[in-house]
């Protein structure tokens, strides 16, 4: 299967699940355009499955979306050994410690909680499905939610285009290399772009609003405003 391929059907495998009266609430992004933030500190993931790589993989590849998206992003390598200083050694502790605390360490403006539902290959016979499934949810410096959303993936290789025996053999050996080397880094990614970078008002109103570093930024607001008919503040 080429790259183009497989980049088609991680598109069409996308599914969103969750937060479906979020998103056609048109009010939805109120607190965002209300708070406008800058940056963004991106602590360390929920992992609610047992493979290691997941965390480190999903926080690996968080930033550069973000950075996309016109926000400062916090390294997070040094987010981690600060937080592990201030003795936030495992992700539920940081995910229960009060917003304001974690904020104020980084004088961040927002703090990005993701967990990770699901991270798993699973092998049947001549298949081999890989999954991902992650929930992310931006609060303020004070806690108030800003947006949310829940995305999820899968990749199967399987085409058995050929049919028969030749087919199934063909299955079978890619099916055992994608269960030996899973996608995971791809459907990561792929899920992150979705999720955080699609065009806010495009496909179910998903992606979060734009940085201040983003080129558009300003047009961006002086639509807000213009369609709500304020000075770009909810009421």
């Amino acid at each position: 299967m080429n790259k183009l391929n497989l980049a088609l059907l991680l598109l069409i495998s996308i599914v969103a699940s969750g937060c479906a009266t979020t998103k056609s609430d048109p009010t939805r992004l109120n607190a965002f355009h209300d708070a406008q933030p800058t940056s963004i500190l991106v602590v360390p993931p929920m992992n609610e499955g047992t493979d290691i790589q997941a965390t480190t993989s999903v926080l690996a590849t968080l930033p550069y979306f973000l950075g996309e998206k016109g926000f400062y992003v916090f390294p997070v390598n040094t987010v981690k050994t600060l937080l592990e200083f201030e003795g936030y050694y495992e992700p539920a502790e940081v995910h229960a410690a009060p917003p304001e605390q974690l904020a104020n360490l980084f004088k961040a403006d927002t703090i990005l909680y993701v967990t990770i539902h699901e991270w798993t290959s699973k092998y049947v016979v001549f298949a081999t499905v890989t999954q991902v499934d992650f929930g992310y949810k931006l609060v303020s410096a004070d806690g108030a939610l800003l947006w949310e959303e829940r995305l999820q993936a899968e990749y199967s290789p399987n085409n058995n285009s050929g049919g028969g025996l030749i087919g199934l053999i063909v299955d079978a050996v890619e099916a055992a290399v994608e269960r030996a080397n899973p996608t995971y880094i791809p459907l990561t990614k792929t899920v992150h772009a979705r999720a955080l970078v699609t065009p806010v008002g495009n496909s179910g109103n998903q992606g979060i609003p734009l940085g201040p570093y983003h080129p558009g930024y300003d047009e961006y607001y002086q639509r807000v405003v213009a369609e709500s008919g304020t000075d770009g503040k909810s009421e």
